[in-house]
């Protein structure tokens, strides 16, 4: 994520995102979506196993796919089964 220099900044971006998933939320719900079973779980996806980039390559020397670079961070939203994703 960005680094910001204040916790003003982080405050107003922590603001938006809120802003931003409540509106999407009531779009859902607005198109008939029950949202009593919502469910959302955070997600990471790394870069692919045969990537030679530098985090890559600490990872497997180490032998921890944990410290592989990403690719995506962001979460995924269920909703009675449906799966929306979301970064």
């Amino acid at each position: 994520m960005f680094k910001l220099k204040s916790p003003s900044q982080q405050e107003q971006l922590l603001a938006l995102a809120m802003r931003q998933i409540e509106k999407l939320l009531k779009e859902m719900q607005n198109e008939g979506k029950d949202l009593s079973r919502l469910k959302l779980k955070k997600f990471q996806k790394t870069h692919h196993i045969d990537c030679n980039c530098k985090l890559c390559e600490v990872a497997k020397t180490k032998n921890n796919p944990r410290l592989r670079g990403l690719s995506e961070d962001g979460f995924k939203v269920y909703v009675n089964g449906v799966k929306k994703d979301s970064q």
